[in-house]
């Protein structure tokens, strides 16, 4: 077995699995990383949707509560209010 590993086809043999070792750690690397980049990107667009729909829900229910409070009808098809 040593002899094998010593020769010039052993040496290179080992040089191709090395290098392939790499490669595949370099790919595993850069698809993990890849990842984390998207996830993040992800999980920020989801935070500013919420956040979007958060202002929408707290807009509608202030012009709720201003109709409400000048005695009005709000009209939930068109959003305004009917005084």
């Amino acid at each position: 077995m040593l002899g094998f590993i010593l020769s010039p086809i052993g040496k290179a043999v080992g040089s191709v699995l090395t290098v392939a070792a790499l490669v595949v750690g370099v790919y595993a690397y850069g698809y993990q990383r890849g990842r984390t980049v998207e996830q993040v990107a992800f999980a920020r667009k989801i935070n500013h949707e919420n956040k979007e729909a958060g202002n929408a829900a707290e807009d509608w229910r202030a012009r709720y509560r201003r109709c409400a409070e000048r005695d009005g009808l709000y009209d939930f098809e068109t959003g305004a209010c009917d005084e």
